[in-house]
């Protein structure tokens, strides 16, 4: 029995199905058809064949005394490569032996679309160099390109299709693990969080108009009010937008409400140094949660505002006009 044969064996074994395109004496897979259909019992419609529309070559060894075994779907393409190329969505898996040009991309394509792959070096062509090139990929151990690279035995058919079968297992718990994470950032948590915050942030009204009114007292409550509703702010942005990654937008919403309450403070102070001093600076509450929780909200338009803007004003100031009103000189 031959590689091909053996290799159809050992995918019958494990319970997978064939997706083959021709029987042409030129391809190998007739004989992994002949192969996989030894193993008894043929499952029905096991064997996917997708065949150009004009020309299609199906005549697989087996077919006149398996018929149920094949789904013969015929693709409107003229050419077997158009349907090749578009069946490889629907594989769980590759099998590459030898091969040329198109087994080359095949592998490029798998590899970009993170389908297990099984290059056998043993046989040379474009699987030798899709071997090589999974040394630099992490998709597959160690282990598994080692076999993949071995010289042909009679136990290769087997590794060959572990090979696929733990990249498949390493690929569902990667994926799984993605779900799990996205999850987590799905659930309430992130609402809840905001609400929390906005809570707190609204309380340091009552806690600053508790007491004399002292300078500290007041600028705390403007900072730690400021910086809750304007993560709180980004928080019920990220809700709206149906942005998983809710931290990161609180993180980014407190900064941009940070710098334009500190903008709008130093203003403030700008005119009137004595204010925070004042007891009616507590009035300042009210307008700096608000200017806080729009920045956290808006907190890209904040960045990009602030992207644009120069660090230093290097434009010259207007200069004096000069002055013609002085005594004429008469040269004469």
């Amino acid at each position: 029995m031959g590689a091909a044969q053996q290799l159809g064996v050992s995918l019958a074994e494990s319970g997978y199905d064939l997706m083959v395109y021709s029987s042409a004496a030129r391809f190998i897979e007739n004989d992994v058809v002949s192969g996989y259909l030894s193993v008894s019992p043929v499952r029905p419609g096991s064997v996917h064949v997708r065949p150009p529309y004009e020309n299609p070559e199906v005549d697989f060894s087996g077919r006149a005394d398996h018929p149920d075994a094949f789904n013969i779907r015929h693709d409107s393409g003229v050419d077997w490569e158009i349907a090749y190329y578009r069946s490889l969505r629907d594989s769980d898996g590759v099998v590459m032996l030898g091969g040329g040009r198109t087994a080359l991309i095949t592998a490029m394509i798998a590899q970009a679309f993170e389908i297990p792959l099984a290059p056998v070096a043993a046989f040379g062509g474009s699987a030798r160099k899709a071997w090589s090139a999974l040394e630099r990929s992490s998709g597959i151990s160690a282990v598994d390109r080692s076999a993949l690279g071995e010289t042909w035995d009679s136990s290769s058919a087997a590794k060959i299709v572990a090979a696929l079968e733990n990249q498949r297992a390493a690929r569902a718990t990667a994926a799984a693990q993605r779900a799990k994470r996205d999850s987590r950032l799905l659930t309430p948590t992130g609402p809840i969080v905001g609400s929390l915050l906005l809570i707190l942030g609204l309380a340091t009204i009552p806690v600053v108009y508790t007491g004399e009114g002292s300078a500290v007292r007041t600028l705390t409550g403007l900072i730690v009010g400021a910086l809750c509703v304007a993560a709180a702010g980004a928080i019920i942005r990220a809700v709206i937008d149906g942005t998983r990654d809710w931290m990161r937008s609180a993180f980014l919403g407190m900064a941009a409400g940070a710098i334009a309450v500190l903008l709008f403070i130093a203003a403030q102070l700008a005119t009137a140094p004595d204010l925070l001093s004042d007891p009616g600076a507590r009035r300042l509450l009210f307008v700096v949660l608000a200017v806080a929780s729009v920045a956290g909200l808006t907190f890209d338009a904040v960045y990009s505002k602030l992207r644009q803007q120069p660090v230093i004003d290097t434009s010259s100031l207007p200069g004096a006009a000069p002055d013609n009103t002085g005594a004429a000189i008469d040269t004469n």
